[in-house]
């Protein structure tokens, strides 16, 4: 049932697309538990890459971004001309304008409001330096510097805030961590829908194919772990060949499934024996979090950031050392012979209503 609020609040969302990444499931999880609270809520897609659909209430806007010469500078005269006209044709200001992932930050800087904020999703140390050093490795930082100087940032983790004023030097207007949202009574519901892959035990990892997940590293710890069950990989992407080929070279085809990009991957979360993560770096890992609320255990390394700031408690035996193929082999083995005696809990702090509350105390 939708609550209603005699406060309702005018929020923007901006983001660079609608792809298969965390950061679009969670403004589309703050968007829905936003409206479910009596709010009014806008999303600028810059580019037209769409793969989760948006909630039919939210008001969508597409700025069709093509990247070309003077780029930025055109598409950011655009976005802004864009924003003033949604005011003017419904008759408000936004009460609140976040920007999400650096292209929206880039487009957005320079426009003219009291409540903007730009979330940071992922360690730009790991992400933007790999594969940099010298004077690439100078300039990009100085870069990312120019992009976040004097802006209100949110990170998603306190290692990400960490991360930007120490390892970076931002030096932002301001800076606060809000958590990702996890809409547990959503999560459950979706988990009950219909399993995609076969009941037998098995063990799942959700994520696009990337080389920052380490599906090589995930592939040899669970040929170590000899486990008599199944791996299911959930997600696509670039890395895709390069994963199915290693799994040849490995001699499991018949214990690995690849299922592609699936819209609601929770029943199969839900159905495992436990979700395992091997990220070189996460931003949150929200994945995670998803799991725990679904009450499945988790394996995931010790990177930055966020897993350990998910894993806290007695949950934190199961970070094992980036990298480390026996380690996480070990903790696969250790979590399923303890599978059944395992108490689960994901942590208050990232439940959708409280971080509602925050974004929505942004406003005032």
């Amino acid at each position: 049932m939708t609550s209603q609020n005699t406060t309702s609040k005018n929020i923007l969302f901006v983001i660079d697309s609608m792809g298969i990444g965390g950061a679009e499931k969670v403004v589309l999880t703050l968007a829905k538990s936003l409206l479910d609270s009596g709010n009014s809520v806008h999303l600028i897609i810059c580019d037209k890459d769409i793969k989760f659909m948006p909630d039919s209430r939210i008001k969508l806007h597409i700025l069709r971004f093509k990247k070309s010469f003077m780029d930025y500078k055109r598409y950011s005269i655009r976005l802004h001309k864009l924003i003033t006209s949604i005011e003017k044709k419904d008759g408000f200001k936004f009460d609140l304008i976040v920007a999400h992932l650096q292209k929206s930050t880039r487009l957005l800087r320079g426009y003219k409001h009291e409540n903007i904020y730009h979330v940071v999703h992922s360690t730009l140390s790991k992400s933007a330096f790999a594969n940099r050093s010298g004077l690439r490795l100078w300039l990009k930082k100085r870069n990312i510097q120019k992009i976040y100087y004097n802006l209100n940032i949110i990170a998603v983790s306190d290692g990400i805030k960490e991360d930007l004023l120490d390892n970076i030097g931002i030096k932002p207007r301001s800076i606060q961590t809000i958590y990702n949202p996890i809409n547990i009574d959503e999560l459950k519901q979706l988990s009950k829908e219909k399993l995609a892959v076969d009941k037998a035990d098995y063990i799942v990892h959700v994520g696009r194919f990337d080389t920052q997940k380490r599906h090589d590293i995930l592939l040899k710890a669970f040929v170590k772990s000899k486990l008599g069950i199944k791996l299911i990989l959930v997600g696509d992407g670039a890395e895709r060949e390069n994963i199915t080929k290693l799994i040849k070279k490995l001699g499991i085809e018949n214990r690995v499934v690849l299922t592609g990009f699936i819209q609601n991957p929770y029943p199969i979360i839900k159905n495992a024996k436990m979700l395992v993560l091997t990220s070189d770096y996460e931003g949150f890992g929200v994945v995670l979090a998803e799991a725990l609320a679904l009450n499945t255990p988790v394996v995931s390394t010790d990177c930055a950031s966020g897993p350990n700031e998910i894993l806290t408690g007695e949950n934190r035996r199961y970070l094992a050392r980036v990298g480390d193929v026996d380690d996480i082999a070990n903790k696969l083995k250790e979590i399923y012979q303890e599978v059944d005696d395992i108490v689960i809990n994901m942590p208050d702090k990232f439940g959708n209503i409280r971080i509602t509350k925050q974004y929505l105390m942004l406003s005032y």
